[in-house]
């Protein structure tokens, strides 16, 4: 089959999901519908149907600043379960990550797309927050903001070092369930960001 055509009747696919569920589909870009497909019928790792399995999350800050986020995983056609999410604030009293520190493991349940800041994510738990929801509210932000801190005894306020854009990656095409993700937040150095987000995969033992 000629390729305009090919990518004609993949358009015409992703166009009629698009129709079906309002949600944006921010992750299928130029992967087509290779990443689609298999991102929509990977295994989500559970033993028996409607299960699912976990996987492992690992943050390290190698910047000098603290990182004030929100991430988790989710599933971008299903509209009404709501993800599975974590954050890490800005004030003493919340979770934090400062500067050249690493998070510990996190246990998230698998989901379709795993993301760090993305769009969907932080719109799939606005729309589902109520009244006693414990949101960390500074880090419901889209990517990550770093914070120079102040002093020790110092009234000061943190300041703002700017952001890193949102990582999202999708189960079956970037990493499958059972995996550690090891997410690093680095300096840029270059480009418009000062900040950026780099991520590896370990698979599973019985993928090893």
């Amino acid at each position: 089959m000629h390729e305009s055509s090919v990518r004609a009747r993949c358009s015409l696919r992703i166009g009629l999901l698009l129709t079906a569920f309002p949600w944006p589909l921010l992750t299928i870009g130029t992967g087509g519908c290779t990443d689609l497909f298999q991102n929509q019928t990977g295994s989500l790792g559970g033993d028996t149907a409607g299960d699912r399995g976990t996987v492992q999350v690992l943050f390290i800050n190698n910047t000098p600043y603290r990182a004030v986020f929100t991430f988790g995983n989710y599933d971008q056609l299903d509209q009404d379960s709501g993800p599975d999410f974590d954050q890490f604030g800005l004030r003493e009293s919340d979770p934090n990550l400062d500067g050249d520190m690493e998070s510990g493991f996190v246990e998230l349940a698998c989901g379709r797309v795993f993301s760090v800041g993305g769009p969907q994510l932080i719109a799939l738990i606005e729309d589902q927050l109520d009244d006693d929801s414990e949101i960390v509210e500074e880090a419901l932000i889209e990517g990550v903001e770093f914070f120079a801190l102040p002093d020790e005894g110092s009234d000061d306020d943190p300041v703002s070092q700017g952001f890193a854009q949102p990582l999202e990656a999708l189960i079956s095409v970037d990493f499958p369930c059972g995996a550690l993700l090891i997410v690093y937040f680095e300096i840029a150095d270059a480009g418009p960001d000062p900040f950026r987000i780099d991520f590896e995969l370990v698979p599973s033992e019985s993928t090893r």
